[in-house]
């Protein structure tokens, strides 16, 4: 398919733009040739990590909370494309945090998606873990999906699209970074179910994904795109084994 959007002229919004996603769509649209990016984050020293990786202009990196109305709406005037990427992602702190999670990722959903009347196409960045669902995070992300599919009738002239993607490799609070931080401290890693299986993507192939369909002309808004042919299964036992291994080296 075509591009829509002519990638200099298009002011794209990417909340969540200082984790490792967001980061990785940012660098993506920049080698594209965009020109005007905002990215709203609510972690300073991701910020500033950010910064110092991408450099500021013609990037802003913005200090805030999707939940904050006034901020949203001042950051969303004039703005082409949203990807959405900010969530609270954590399964086990959404689980003794449900609240928080729903503030996050259902009501600061919500405030982006009020404020969208005017974009042509908002990209919602959810997870596998809406599939089957089985958790409070699972839950959010699902109901998520739902607020945006309705914002395709409510704003007849725009495209709300929804990505769904598996664990992000290497990401903060992912298995592998865990790890990392397990053999730093303790010199070994634990793994709760050695024969569980896990779907990952690389950032940089999850940002070329999702890029490349947010801003395709002629998309499906009743698809929820998923990016099978990045996609990797891994037993936790044989992931476990290459990343100690890879991490000996």
């Amino acid at each position: 398919m075509s591009n829509l959007f002519n990638i200099e002229k298009t002011r794209f919004f990417v909340t969540g733009g200082s984790g490792s996603l967001g980061r990785n769509i940012i660098k993506f649209l920049l080698n594209r040739g965009a020109k005007n990016i905002v990215s709203i984050s609510r972690d300073e020293d991701l910020i500033k990590q950010a910064e110092l990786e991408i450099g500021t202009s013609p990037v802003k990196f913005k200090l805030g909370d999707i939940t904050d109305t006034n901020l949203v709406s001042r950051l969303m005037v004039d703005v082409d494309v949203v990807f959405n990427t900010a969530a609270l992602k954590h399964v086990s702190l959404a689980e003794k945090n449900p609240r928080e999670a729903h503030r996050v990722n259902v009501d600061g959903l919500l405030n982006l998606l009020d404020h969208s009347q005017n974009v042509r196409r908002f990209i919602h960045i959810s997870s596998d873990k809406a599939i089957g669902v089985i958790n409070c995070y699972g839950a959010t992300k699902l109901l998520g999906e739902y607020l945006v599919r309705e914002s395709n009738e409510i704003y007849k002239n725009n495209n709300y699209l929804i990505i769904r993607c598996p664990n992000i490799l290497g990401s903060r609070g992912s298995v592998t970074d865990i790890w990392k931080q397990q053999l730093l401290q303790n010199r070994e890693i634990k793994i709760t179910d050695p024969e569980m299986t896990r779907y990952f993507i690389t950032p940089d192939d999850a940002a070329k994904f999702i890029v490349g369909v947010g801003l395709e002309e002629g998309i499906d808004t009743s698809k929820i795109y998923y990016p099978l042919e990045y996609t990797h299964k891994y037993l936790l036992r044989d992931l476990a084994e290459a990343f100690v291994e890879l991490s000996l080296r």
